[in-house]
């Protein structure tokens, strides 16, 4: 259900960001003036598309990383290392939600706004705590599954 969630979100942030992107250069060309409101919204939904993308990749054990060190161990320490850094990056993820729930309260309490669209800055800081939700949370599930995943290998080699 949330990798369904995540795509269609990613989706939306896309067409909606190409649809802004596209007026903003016929404004430009037209009118001769820059729609400021389509860099703003562009920039928002860029940072949300962004830990979307991440809980997708993450679900999909897409990560890009260095295997320098992950090439030279056996397949067994490999998936230990990999479990690792799944729990390191779901953690990682925590530290962004927590900071980011004090980020959108310090902009509620400030009542800071946006400065194009003069719309209240905590609607588009809270893309921040719920894209890294999602992206916990599947750092979380993946990780679960590749300690399922070695200790079913590990039932068939005892057998």
């Amino acid at each position: 259900m949330l990798e369904k969630i995540e795509k269609v979100v990613s989706c939306v942030c896309v067409s909606v960001m190409a649809v802004l992107v596209f007026a903003n250069v016929i404004a430009r060309y037209v009118f001769n003036h820059s729609l400021a409101f389509s860099d703003e919204m562009s920039t928002y939904l860029f940072v949300l598309m962004s830990f979307m993308g991440t809980a997708i990749a993450a679900r999909r054990r897409a990560h890009l990383g260095l295997s320098i060190v992950t090439d030279r161990v056996s397949p067994k320490v490999r998936k230990t290392i990999n479990i690792v850094m799944y729990i390191i990056a779901a953690l990682f993820c925590l530290l962004i939600v927590v900071f980011g729930v004090q980020m959108v309260l310090s902009q509620y309490r400030l009542g800071q706004e946006t400065a194009a669209m003069q719309w209240p800055e905590w609607i588009y800081g809270s893309f921040v705590p719920i894209g890294a939700a999602f992206s916990m949370i599947a750092f979380i599930e993946g990780a679960v599954d590749m300690a399922k995943e070695t200790a079913q290998e590990a039932q068939k080699e005892e057998a």
